[in-house]
């Protein structure tokens, strides 16, 4: 089993809780389990990261509901040019 440990220290000015029902597009933004591996969710998903990390000044957690899931919204992500898109704004 994998397993990451990090120390984080924020502030309340450090973290903003949203919740979000839908994306830009008005297709459902959900982690249940019928919905979530839905193309249209994974891309709500990485388009609202995308937002995110061109206004947020410094790095970004995201957390995924398992190991699995984390590896296969990366994988859509990639192929939909998302993850390139988050770079040009972090790295």
């Amino acid at each position: 089993a994998r397993s990451l440990e990090m120390s984080l220290v924020a502030g309340r000015e450090g973290v903003c809780p949203l919740v979000l029902t839908k994306g830009a597009d008005q297709m459902p933004v959900s982690s249940s389990f019928e919905l979530r591996s839905d193309p249209g969710v994974v891309r709500n998903y990485g388009k609202l990261l995308v937002d995110l990390a061109a206004v947020v000044p410094d790095g970004i957690v995201c957390f995924f509901v398992s190991y699995l899931y984390m590896d296969m919204v990366v994988s859509q992500w990639h192929a939909m040019g998302i993850l390139q898109e988050v770079m040009r704004s972090k790295l």
